[in-house]
């Protein structure tokens, strides 16, 4: 009886899933996209899974079980970031972040990330790492820091709250004192003076009040307006001000995209920073820049910066289609559908190389 391998190979069912799933992506078909997505993910976790014929040393049996740790971790990481129906037929730039579901799946990408730098690090030697170039190490590590900054990613040194425009609202530096939608009403709680009643003109049934002088304090209303798709001001920190966030913009402003980043999650996507950087440099140090192990590290590194991009880019407003009442459904598919497609060809690539090749 034939078994699943020899029907099929890793690569072919990943090479079949993942146009399948950009192609979802491009209709917005919401059920073919999670499909899909697991699918491709299967697919990396199933080349690892793979027996070899030949008798591995103990150094790089032991780095192809903590390669098989990580990538099980991408899978549920992978799950955990499938969008609710709402959020993916309208996406708000930002607000998916506040999930619990992507903190979880950004907890899983850490381990995954993690689990690399374990695998990479099993060639040691008398306790100490063999084929180790730590000038490469260091130079590579340096590279991905410069590349995060120019691609807009949270970085220690830059200020993204202080360098934000004050608005009418009272936000200053993309902050409130409360938390909550961008489009909640916000009540102006400043105190007028009461009236001078003296100075009032008198009828007959006595001074005639306006409602506006009947109390102390004015409880007025004002909603902030919907910015316009394609509108300039369509920005978190301006008509629409995110509240408790910040924008994070790169020193390549208006080529790269302007993020909304929840002042909570700057400081835990720095340290996601530094794990998949250490994870980078190590496949670098320790087999050198022409390596199959730099280039699907390199790849998932790539490709988690447009992760980024499409979770905390700031996007506009999408249309309800008036034929079936969906939001975001339109003839050219999904919202970003392109670049996020882009991004899961680095993505799966360049797992799959990390699992035929991470622990050579």
């Amino acid at each position: 009886m034939p078994t699943l391998s020899t029907l099929i190979t890793p690569l072919a069912l990943l090479i079949l899933s993942l146009p399948s799933l950009i192609i979802s992506e491009s209709r917005a078909v919401y059920l073919g996209s999670a499909i899909f997505k697991l699918t491709s993910s299967s697919a990396f976790v199933w080349r690892s899974l793979s027996s070899s014929s030949e008798i591995l040393p103990p150094s790089v049996l032991s780095a192809k079980w903590w390669i098989t740790l990580s990538l099980v971790s991408g899978l549920i990481g992978d799950f955990c970031l499938i969008p609710s129906k709402k959020s993916y037929h309208n996406p708000s730039g930002g607000h998916e972040g506040d999930s619990i579901w992507f903190k979880l799946g950004m907890l899983a990408f850490m381990i995954n990330h993690a689990g690399y730098i374990g695998a990479f690090l099993q060639f040691v030697k008398g306790g100490v790492i063999e084929n180790m170039d730590w000038k490469v190490f260091g130079g590579v590590f340096v590279v991905c820091i410069i590349l995060g900054d120019l691609c807009g990613m949270p970085v220690p040194w830059r200020d993204d709250a202080a360098a934000l425009p004050h608005t009418d609202s009272g936000v200053e530096g993309g902050r409130t004192g409360r938390s909550g939608s961008p489009r909640l009403p916000t009540t102006s709680t400043d105190a007028k003076p009461l009236p001078d009643l003296s100075q009032q003109k008198t009828y007959k049934k006595g001074p005639r009040h306006t409602r506006s002088d009947s109390g102390v304090t004015d409880l007025s209303i004002s909603i902030p307006s919907t910015p316009k798709s394609g509108s300039k001001t369509n920005s978190p920190t301006t008509s629409t001000p995110l509240l408790a966030y910040t924008t994070s913009s790169s020193t390549l402003e208006g080529l790269i995209p302007k993020m909304a980043i929840p002042s909570d999650m700057k400081p835990l996507i720095i340290i996601y920073q530094l794990i998949i950087t250490t994870m980078v440099a190590s496949a670098a140090g320790t087999r050198g820049l022409l390596s199959e192990r730099l280039l699907g590290a390199f790849m998932f590194m790539v490709s988690d910066v447009m992760v980024a991009w499409d979770t905390f880019g700031v996007k506009p407003s999408t249309p309800v289609s008036t034929a079936t009442g969906d939001e975001g459904k339109s003839a050219k598919g999904r919202q970003g559908w392109k670049s996020r497609g882009f991004g899961w060809v680095l993505y799966f690539g360049g797992q799959y190389v990390l699992a035929a090749y991470g622990a050579k």
